[in-house]
């Protein structure tokens, strides 16, 4: 299997999970935290689109990012492009207002397929070849960003689906 492939269907499969955790569930469901130090299914949709935004428009791409092009302000937040939720404290927990579920999910999968877009245009070799900027000024691969970002969309839809188990138990 090629890299690219590789790559492509880490995210399709990772973006099923998400959506399965996802179906059915209430608002209440989506913003539920088992306590004030705790992420939301709510967060962590909103923080995998945020991540992949980021990423790819601001790091990959060096343009703005869909967050600054109306989804912040569709979303209910200021644009702040390095807003992605990383390092969030207990009281920017508390103050973070979950959006509507399928609001939530409309930009996730919007910066999902911006994602896959940008992967499209790329081949094995200018994976490894291209490079960029990290956030800590370090120069990486494309395909080290890609890595990067399976590990993170992989996390957090762990966490997504423990969540989701928290409140329905198995198989719900």
């Amino acid at each position: 299997m090629a890299l690219q492939e590789f790559i492509q269907q880490s995210f399709d499969n990772n973006w099923e999970w998400l959506v399965r955790y996802v179906d059915g569930l209430t608002q209440a469901e989506i913003e539920f935290t088992p306590n004030e130090q705790c992420h939301s299914i709510g967060f962590i949709v909103w923080h995998y689109g945020r991540a992949l935004d980021m990423w790819v428009q601001s790091l990959a791409k060096q343009e703005p990012q869909l967050y600054e092009q109306g989804w912040a302000e569709r979303l209910g937040f200021a644009p702040e492009p390095m807003n992605v939720g990383f390092g969030y404290s207990v009281d920017d927990l508390a103050g973070w207002g979950c959006p509507d579920k399928a609001l939530l999910m409309e930009y996730a999968d919007a910066a999902r397929n911006n994602l896959l877009e940008f992967l499209a245009r790329h081949d094995d070799a200018s994976l490894v070849n291209t490079t960029m900027t990290n956030r800590r000024g370090e120069t990486i691969a494309l395909a080290d960003m890609f890595r990067l970002l399976i590990w993170e969309v992989n996390q957090h839809g762990g966490q997504a689906g423990y969540l989701r188990g928290m409140q329905r138990g198995l198989n719900q």
